[in-house]
């Protein structure tokens, strides 16, 4: 028997495990075996489904969070982001405009915002939150005052603190796939040891049968004896 090799995904293992149970259960099934060894295949199907079905659960719900958690995570503070940035950018606009004309330059719009939006956009995701509910802040206090002032402010913390939130429940659906990935490793690496006591045991139930055992596992992609899969995408004409 040669198992997939361990960098093979855990899809290629259930495949592959998933012939090894159903050739144990098809053989449990033939009259023409003695009922102690039909009653030990039985048993080592038994065994080798649950692995099965193991891997399969943890394989599927790595892939849910690898499909659609994650993936909505990321998204949503993508777009959380996008947004605090287009905020803090208009906030900049309306503050130079009413309190300086336009310029950017201005003590009040430094006071603001010191760095501008780029001292925003160039801090690591997770501290721009806090940025920009400082600078909310900053904004809130300045002696100056104009129609949208408020409005400006509220914005900015609403942005801020939706932000926040996601980047938070980004690092949450990170964890979740983490922690199934390494379910799933696990359950995976039970589930070739339980293939190489499966071929251990029918080595000894079976000695001196070594075409035999390896017929209870594929070898590469395909059964010992070959698919009628094969035949049916054979080029016609070939053949004696």
């Amino acid at each position: 028997m040669r198992l997939p090799p361990e960098s093979s995904s855990s899809w290629v293992l259930i495949t592959f495990a998933g012939f090894s149970w159903a050739s144990l259960n098809a053989w449990s099934e033939f009259t023409a075996l003695p009922q102690a060894d039909r009653d030990a295949l039985s048993e080592a199907a038994t065994v080798l489904r649950a692995g099965v079905e193991s891997l399969l659960k943890e394989a599927r719900e790595t892939q849910d969070q690898t499909i659609f958690g994650r993936p909505e995570a990321q998204a949503r503070q993508n777009a959380w982001l996008t947004l605090l940035k287009r905020t803090t950018a208009e906030a900049l606009a309306i503050v130079s405009f009413k309190l300086a004309g336009g310029s950017k330059d201005d003590p009040q719009v430094r006071e603001f915002l010191p760095n501008l939006l780029g001292g925003i956009t160039s801090k690591k995701i997770a501290e721009r939150p806090e940025a920009v509910e400082r600078a909310a802040g900053r904004l809130k206090n300045l002696p100056a005052d104009f129609s949208e002032k408020n409005e400006i402010v509220a914005r900015l913390e609403q942005a801020a603190a939706g932000a926040q939130a996601s980047i938070d429940a980004a690092g949450v659906a990170w964890s979740a796939w983490n922690r199934e990935r390494s379910e799933e490793i696990v359950a995976k690496g039970r589930l070739r040891l339980d293939l190489e006591r499966t071929h251990r045991l029918l080595g000894a139930r079976f000695p001196g049968q070594r075409d035999f055992v390896e017929s209870f596992f594929l070898r590469g992609a395909k059964p010992s004896e070959g698919s009628t899969e094969d035949e049916e995408e054979a080029p016609a004409g070939e053949g004696g």
